[in-house]
């Protein structure tokens, strides 16, 4: 009996206090961006010297990798507008990525959003890192 009640007390601790150690490993948002959530300062845009339509055609084909529902490709604004879904609960999160060109160069930005929850516990965050790697390897 001793051994249940000690249990039941540490469980209830441990399920007090997991907002706030979840809270130590990821920010609480929902909402990542590069170069514009102060969360994520490594997440910064991307910068390729190659033409806007090479890079945009580029990030397609990544996205379509990435298993993302790509709602939108938008050939004449250089705009992705994709929906990824997570494996375990289904959850489906949007993406925008937006590309634009400037002196010769291609800049690429990323925006991923859970539509639900106020944290995504890094699944945001991840996305977009692995998007840009899988652009990088592309171009």
């Amino acid at each position: 009996m001793n051994k249940i009640f000690v249990a039941v007390i540490v469980l209830i601790i441990l399920l007090a206090g997991s907002p706030f150690i979840l809270g130590l490993i990821w920010p609480r948002i929902n909402d990542v961006t590069t170069g514009a959530t102060p969360q994520y300062p490594d997440i910064q845009p991307q910068k390729f010297n190659q033409p806007v339509e090479k890079v945009f055609e580029a990030a397609v084909e990544a996205s379509k990798t990435m298993g993302w529902e790509i709602r939108e490709a938008d050939r004449a604004n250089f705009e992705i507008e994709a929906v990824a879904t997570t494996r375990l609960f289904k959850f489906k999160d949007d993406i925008s990525v937006n590309l634009k060109s400037e002196a010769g160069a291609t800049t690429v930005n990323v925006r991923s959003r859970s539509r639900i929850g106020k944290g995504d516990l890094g699944a945001n965050a991840r996305r977009i890192r692995a998007f840009q790697a899988e652009l990088a390897k592309r171009l």
